[in-house]
């Protein structure tokens, strides 16, 4: 047997690691084209340099090519090559000060459970805990002594030290702002890891609604909770040795437990009122999202990945903040952070391994202009390397790696010309340059240590590259 496959009772483990899904292609070019190069090396504005000793409450002046480029958008998407990077953090918390200091954005939305947001939105407004507790990591520190709101352990990815940093400022802007600013988490619970962060909220709210339909959340919990994890890995290679019926079990009271919900909307409003039933609707339909993103990431590593099926989860972020949007008042204007591949405006393609439609996509559908995507990339210095671990309570651990080198057809390489400072480019007019002069536009861009096939100038409008990027505090040298 070839050793990349290994047999369970119910499923077989084809692909041992996420990267292979990623097919590698040979770049299109020999050489990055110097003229666009050159264009990026005269056009990008440098931003302040990011080295020891940043300071975090300093100056904003080199940001202010900002203004012209977010214009009067409803939200503005921070991007990241990849998670766990320190540099990412910390420009990500001074756009952040500048969106709200100089722009008036007033909502901190992030990549982050819903369901969790919650406590991270009363920690920022001022509630009593502290937000290590809330969000470090919760591998390499004691577990039992952290607990949410609720009472439930604290477990999994967490966020890095400079986000949680970038919490600590809001709390303080919160305390003396006339109007505080929100925070909102858009995504599955716990990287799609457990079902009891919505579930058991759900269950609360039905207690006092609706206890007939209990048996459906108790079943969900009974079958989920055993294979739960940090992340979403952990369940997914659990799903591989589960016995097929009970997974359909699963999705069925799920499926039941969404269309009670959905049925008897007018009686579970009359009963709750309409903010309690929205929130406990959210948690439901997180709930199936996440059993339907186990199962996609389970055929992906079984060696039959589905781009569609990856859609429900992107469908869930944009839907969450869309929704968020709806219920706020006029002048809501959000920053909202993610991984690049979540938040570019382009769509992959439907035969590949990552989501056909991404949250940025279906953000842009619906937003228009109103939307506007900043990647953040890097080149040079270490990044992070995702290494499947079925034995690590993550599914998963970090490693450090160095920085590929930039592919010829990637827009990292057109940065070879500002390599001593992080540099911000208009996309935009980067596009229209090399579309009046017919030159090649950047074809892929970075994924941790791989590179991915978009058309990077139609799925951002701008891009930020940092040199010689390091791994974020919270990961051991």
């Amino acid at each position: 047997m070839n050793d990349r496959n290994h047999h369970h009772t119910h499923g077989e483990l084809r692909v041992r690691d996420l990267r292979e899904l990623h097919s590698p292609a040979e770049p299109a070019l020999t050489a990055a084209p110097a003229e666009l190069t050159r264009w990026v090396a005269s056009h990008a504005f440098r931003l302040a340099d990011l080295g020891p000793g940043t300071d975090m409450e300093g100056p904003l002046d080199d940001l202010e090519p900002l203004r012209d480029l977010v214009g009067g958008a409803r939200v503005v998407a921070l991007g990241e090559s990849s998670h766990q990077i320190r540099e990412f953090g910390l420009l990500r918390h001074r756009i952040l000060r500048f969106l709200i200091e100089h722009l008036g954005f007033t909502v901190y939305a992030m990549e982050y459970g819903a369901a969790e947001g919650r406590d991270v939105d009363a920690w920022v407004q001022g509630g009593p805990g502290d937000i290590d507790g809330l969000l470090a990591p919760a591998c390499g520190r004691a577990q039992d002594d952290s607990a949410d709101s609720h009472g439930r352990p604290v477990r999994g990815l967490g966020q890095p030290a400079e986000c949680r940093d970038t919490l600590r400022w809001l709390r303080r802007h919160n305390a003396g702002a006339p109007q505080p600013v929100r925070f909102v988490g858009c995504d599955i619970p716990m990287a799609g890891g457990s079902l009891a962060p919505v579930l058991e909220p759900v269950a609360s709210y039905l207690a006092a609604t609706d206890p007939g339909a209990l048996r459906f959340v108790n079943t969900a919990l009974e079958i989920s909770e055993p294979i739960a994890g940090g992340t979403v890995m952990v369940p997914v290679h659990a799903r591989l040795g589960l016995d097929p019926a009970a997974q359909d079990r699963l999705t069925t009271a799920l499926a039941r437990l969404l269309g009670r919900f959905t049925d008897l909307r007018e009686i579970y409003t009359e009963r709750s009122g309409r903010t309690a039933y929205e929130t406990a609707l959210s948690d439901v339909r997180a709930a199936v999202t996440t059993d339907q993103a186990q199962r996609a990431m389970a055929e992906a590593l079984a060696g039959a990945p589905d781009g569609l099926a990856f859609a429900a989860r992107e469908r869930y972020l944009a839907d969450t903040l869309l929704e968020f949007l709806e219920r706020s008042g006029p002048g809501t204007r959000v920053v909202l952070v993610g991984h690049n591949a979540h938040i570019q405006r382009a769509a992959n393609r439907a035969d590949g391994p990552l989501a056909a439609v991404t949250m940025g996509n279906l953000l842009s559908r619906a937003l228009g202009t109103d939307y506007v995507p900043l990647a953040l990339t890097g080149n040079g210095g270490e990044t992070v390397e995702n290494v499947p671990d079925r034995d690590h309570p993550l599914g998963m651990r970090w490693a450090r790696a160095t920085t590929p080198e930039a592919v010829p057809d990637s827009v990292e390489a057109l940065f070879a010309g500002v390599p001593g400072e992080p540099a911000l480019v208009d996309a935009r007019a980067l596009r229209a340059y090399a579309r009046h002069h017919a030159l090649p536009e950047p074809v892929r861009t970075r994924l941790d240590t791989a590179f991915i096939e978009i058309p990077v100038l139609e799925a951002f409008d701008g891009v930020i590259c940092v040199p010689d990027t390091t791994l974020t505090a919270d990961l051991p040298r």
